[in-house]
């Protein structure tokens, strides 16, 4: 039996802000999605998925859940992302996405590793949830 992962789900106070983010930063786009009695919305994205487990970083001032809509991000540090709930995703010119995040005024932590060959930029969504995006192979 093979197992994979499906989907992730974030609640949010304001789905299409959030939703809006999602495609204009990252790429996803929006697919059909049924009626759910409340406001939903259903995006896609083309890419192979890792899970990180990662111990709490007990001075960082981050949430204890993913759950954070109530967020402050100006008021956020992206560099304790790394020892905290995120999401990350791989793209290929790593360098103009950084730029586009740069243009938009996102708060950034960049990290380079292995020599230069591993680039890594931590950064907040609009509801304040830890996002990375790195130019690193998918996992096997």
């Amino acid at each position: 039996m093979a197992t994979f992962l499906h989907h992730i789900a974030r609640e949010t106070a304001d789905v299409q802000r959030l939703a809006k983010f999602y495609e204009e930063v990252l790429g996803f786009h929006r697919i059909d999605t049924p009626d759910f009695g409340r406001e939903v919305v259903w995006l896609s994205l083309q890419s192979v998925v890792a899970l990180h487990i990662i111990r709490r970083d007990q001075n960082a001032n981050l949430p204890e859940t993913p759950f954070n809509t109530q967020a402050d991000t100006k008021k956020l540090d992206p560099q304790q992302i790394t020892s905290g709930h995120h999401l990350s995703f791989a793209v290929s010119d790593y360098d103009a996405f950084v730029k586009k995040l740069n243009e938009r005024g996102i708060s950034t932590f960049e990290q380079i590793r292995q020599g230069g060959e591993i680039k890594q930029v931590f950064f907040f969504d609009v509801d304040g949830n830890g996002l990375e995006v790195g130019n690193w192979p998918p996992p096997v």
